[in-house]
């Protein structure tokens, strides 16, 4: 007992982990689902750990694609390795994104590794499947469709204007970044939440810093790693989160606040074809991944138009033309409305144009619930799947030169899961509409209001863990002559 402590807990805990490993390998000899069968080609890598670290520093500097395309030109479209603790399959393409996306949950089901249930909670709609996964949903979906989002147009709008003049007038220079974190988590927490006090936002907005960095990275749960910390985060996040539903609770009760104004809002008042509300647990959880879901990945995709708005001028005038007309039907019926986002049909494909060059999230994951067949290869029970959006963004037989930003890439309807940057199938992300809304409504004020610059045109991209610039995006104001 004397020498245990007289060890460094670092040390101790590394050392832990290395007879850990080598019991791990041991037993995965003997116990290998995947023995005699014909597994993908590829490497595993370290035990337990396997390729996560070489996986994540590709991530950290935005090379997750070549990460892929490196591996793919080694091993084929369809390879295997280990992320996140967990040996996994890549299918890459077209071909790989429709089998995984669209199959049943016969043979796989949604289910996320260590790191993401523990940080957003089991009963997340990531981790649900069949009715559970229908029932939320369509709880969300009923909120977010473009019908419902009509409503909301005024709202959202009211939130981007505030933030224009409260952190654009009057300046010479902004760090764009940053300011697309504050307006996407205010938009989330206006409407999702129906979140006032801004403390309580910025608190709130830290704690999801910290809780996205810890989805993606190596499943330790030692003091001070970044696993840890999210643990701790997720804890703080639950009691306020468990906080604001109890007081939602007693304000709708009093007729304060209508059952419909917000997304907690209606989660607290929904009830099944039983009469069977959602318990704290599925709201809490559920209101975490849309609280990072509906802000960070908006973030992203605001920060990235921004960005290509600029490194293309002539894209950028005709995005002004077409918001220059929407303007003027404006000045005549007043705020913007959902027939004006309905015009604004070029805005939209630079939109999407952006979503497929650099989509804020890079794949997902899968896990086969029995040996599934693909290109000739099994894939064993119990094995992840991982569908990712490069292959298929970039593939220059269904986009003409791939590698240039071009809206035109979307005059026409995209093959099915060739764009992909929100996933597909049952599986596609029910924000995706509210993202595409907000980032309209921005635009819209962006273009109509300034012009731009970059202060660092060859700024590098980094991931922490979304694609952003590694500056912050530091543009030159100057307000628009008209």
């Amino acid at each position: 007992m004397d020498i245990l402590q007289s060890i460094p807990p670092a040390i101790l805990a590394l050392s832990t982990v290395a007879v850990a490993s080598v019991i791990f390998v041991l037993v995965a000899k003997i116990f290998s689902p995947g023995r005699g069968k014909n597994l993908p080609p590829g490497n595993l890598g370290l035990p337990v750990i396997g390729e996560t670290i070489g996986f994540l520093n590709a991530l950290k500097v935005d090379q997750c694609d070549k990460w892929v395309a490196d591996k793919v030109a080694k091993y084929g479209p369809v390879f295997k390795t280990s992320l996140m603790g967990c040996p996994t399959a890549v299918l890459t393409g077209q071909a790989g994104n429709r089998f995984l996306l669209q199959n049943d949950y016969n043979t796989i089901i949604n289910k996320q590794p260590t790191t993401f249930v523990r940080i957003f909670g089991s009963k997340n709609i990531n981790e649900l499947f069949a009715d559970e996964h229908k029932r939320i949903r369509n709880a969300i979906m009923t909120f977010m469709k473009p019908e419902a989002l009509q409503k909301c147009v005024g709202r959202m709008e009211g939130v981007v204007k505030e933030h224009f003049a409260e952190h654009w007038e009057g300046r010479d220079t902004v760090l764009a970044y940053p300011l697309m974190k504050q307006l996407t988590f205010q938009v989330a927490s206006d409407l999702l939440f129906g979140l006032k006090d801004p403390k309580e936002r910025q608190i709130l907005n830290t704690e999801s810093i910290t809780l996205m960095k810890a989805i993606w990275s190596v499943p330790l749960n030692l003091p001070g790693t970044t696993f840890n910390k999210g643990l701790r985060a997720r804890g703080r996040v639950v009691k306020r989160l468990s906080s604001l539903i109890n007081l939602r609770k007693r304000e709708i009760a009093e007729g304060k606040v209508a059952p419909d104004q917000d997304l907690m809002s209606w989660l607290i008042t929904l009830k099944d074809e039983n009469n069977n509300s959602l318990t704290e647990n599925e709201i809490i959880d559920n209101l975490i991944v849309l609280m990072i879901g509906g802000h960070d990945t908006t973030a992203v995709l605001l920060t990235q138009l921004v960005r290509f708005l600029c490194l293309h001028p002539d894209i950028y005038k005709n995005v002004l033309q077409e918001q220059t007309e929407v303007l003027a039907g404006r000045q005549r019926n007043g705020a913007l409305a959902w027939e004006d986002v309905k015009k604004m049909e070029y805005t939209h494909k630079v939109v999407y144009e952006a979503l497929r060059m650099v989509p804020p999230v890079f794949g997902g994951f899968r896990v086969t619930v029995q040996d599934v067949q693909y290109k000739g290869y099994t894939i064993p029970k119990g094995w992840q799947l991982f569908w990712e959006t490069s292959t298929a963004h970039y593939d220059g037989g269904v986009y003409k030169e791939p590698n240039t930003f071009d809206p035109s890439h979307f005059d026409e309807k995209t093959p099915p899961y060739t764009f992909i940057p929100f996933g597909g199938g049952a599986r596609l992300c029910p924000g995706f509409e509210f993202a595409k809304l907000q980032a309209l409504i921005f635009v819209h004020h962006l273009v109509s209001k300034y012009e731009w610059s970059m202060m660092i045109p060859d700024e590098k991209m980094t991931c922490e863990p979304l694609p952003v610039p590694s500056k912050g995006l530091p543009i030159r104001l100057q307000l628009r002559s008209n």
